[in-house]
């Protein structure tokens, strides 16, 4: 075998790996909403959300019974938690460049936020429809200022 056909074949073979893990199960994602939601710390909280923001840079949920009927591990959906500032949306999306990401999450911290609060699923369902399924973050920013530099990320 060439050395360029030994490249190209080791690359294929790390994309599909790390690409495998840009899809969740939608019990890994509800565990992560749950985990969000039970942690009582703001900075946790914040920290768990710019992870989780950084990392989904093209995540998607895998529907777990259209897995095991038709055995498929096709995605159904793009997923990244959506965002409500005072009653405004900020919706990362796949057309969300990853520098967007990474300034948006510059402005997730303990001075810009005073609470962070995980929509029930009830209230998410109602609001969004399937696209609650990833999460509904409710934040409160700090004042008026930050409210403001939050919302120019309204995507």
């Amino acid at each position: 075998m060439k050395l360029p056909t030994l490249i190209l074949l080791i690359g294929l073979i790390s994309w599909g790996q790390a690409n495998a893990q840009l899809i969740l199960t939608e019990q890994e994602n509800l565990d992560w909403v749950n985990k969000l939601k039970g942690e009582k710390k703001l900075t946790n909280q914040l920290n768990m959300l710019r992870a989780r923001l950084l990392a989904d840079t093209n995540v998607f949920v895998r529907n777990t019974m259209d897995r095991i009927i038709l055995n498929k591990n096709k995605p159904i959906g793009f997923c990244k938690p959506r965002l409500m500032v005072d009653g405004h949306l900020i919706e990362p999306n796949n057309d969300t460049d990853a520098q967007t990401i990474k300034n948006l999450t510059k402005e997730l911290t303990i001075d810009q936020i005073k609470h962070l609060e995980v929509a029930d699923e009830k209230t998410a369902n109602a609001l969004f429809g399937p696209s609650g399924r990833c999460g509904i973050l409710l934040l409160t920013p700090t004042n008026k200022k930050a409210k403001k530099a939050l919302l120019r990320y309204k995507i």
